[in-house]
């Protein structure tokens, strides 16, 4: 504790506020009356005040109190530290140009284009001053979640617990993309995924670390038709995948909503849709930490996230 934060416990701000009013009132009778107290309590209180301040602060005349020098110097200062001491206790509007907080978001890296690079452009334009922090996804976000290292997170898995937030952002399915001007588009020759097991894929992954008990959400979909694509790249990154895709035949399982992304659509298009149930189909939720759920800013940020997704 520093000399100041010492000093500052021996004052009790009902004591700034008594001074206050014994400075309006001018008596100590009638500044008990204001404060609804009684006059021999308010005298003591006085008396606490002269040994706070180490000084009379009033001295008795017919009339009433006649403030000493000390009080009429704190007299002209007690207005603003009462006043600013009120603002810490006011609600403080929100203001979505002026907020300058940092929010974290544990994303997937292959849903970073479809999802949070609207979301960057969006909030670059209406709050220039927010900064938002992409993290990799995890197995099992709650921990991370629960400490604060991040605010939110998009991911599969329902919570257990109410002290976290979960906002369903749709369900999707996932396709098979390939870049555009790809052989495949000049064919009708691909009715079923059997059609699709002499081409190659890539892949997406999370790393060795987060793997560890955790499936991608289109390997159980695939395992539900019995197809185990080659594989010819797995990355963590989404820049090598397009890449790859962009440059050669490989193929690409990922959410249909990837052609939500103007710079995906732009390069890639769906050659097959899987054919599946709605029951089957996989649920995508927007996890919020327990600072975030109670949060003003945060559920601002929730509200521009949710209005950027379009998981259709």
């Amino acid at each position: 504790m520093n000399n100041l934060e010492q000093k500052l416990t021996k004052i009790d701000l009902n004591l700034l506020i008594a001074l206050s009013v014994l400075l309006n009132e001018r008596s100590v009778s009638r500044a008990a009356e204001a404060l609804f107290v009684t006059q021999p309590a308010m005298s003591k209180t006085l008396n606490r005040l002269r040994i706070l301040f180490d000084d009379p602060l009033f001295h008795r005349c017919s009339s009433g109190l006649i403030p000493s020098e000390k009080a009429i110097e704190l007299e002209r200062k007690l207005p603003s530290i009462l006043n600013q001491v009120d603002s810490l206790l006011l609600p403080s509007a929100f203001d979505a140009s002026t907020c300058a907080q940092t929010f974290s978001i544990s994303i997937p890296s292959i849903l970073c284009h479809s999802i949070l690079m609207p979301l960057v452009l969006k909030l670059n334009k209406i709050a220039p001053n927010v900064c938002i922090i992409d993290l990799p996804s995890e197995t099992d976000p709650f921990p991370s979640l629960e400490k604060g290292t991040y605010d939110f997170a998009i991911h599969i898995t329902t919570p257990k617990s109410p002290q976290f937030g979960c906002t369903s952002l749709g369900q999707f399915r996932p396709n098979i993309f390939a870049r555009k001007y790809h052989p495949l588009i000049k064919t009708k020759a691909i009715n079923t995924l059997t059609d699709f097991k002499d081409f190659k894929f890539v892949a997406y992954q999370v790393s060795s670390e987060e793997k560890k008990g955790f499936e991608n959400p289109a390997e159980r979909i695939l395992r539900l038709f019995n197809f185990s694509p080659k594989v010819v790249c797995q990355s963590s990154h989404l820049s090598i995948i397009t890449s790859l895709l962009e440059q050669s035949d490989c193929l690409l399982i990922a959410p249909s909503f990837m052609l939500n992304a103007e710079d995906f659509s732009d390069k890639f298009t769906s050659v097959y849709e899987f054919d599946i149930e709605k029951e089957q189909m996989l649920d995508l939720l927007l996890l919020e930490s327990p600072r975030a759920k109670h949060g003003e800013a945060a559920q601002w940020f929730k509200a521009e996230l949710l209005k950027t997704i379009n998981i259709e």
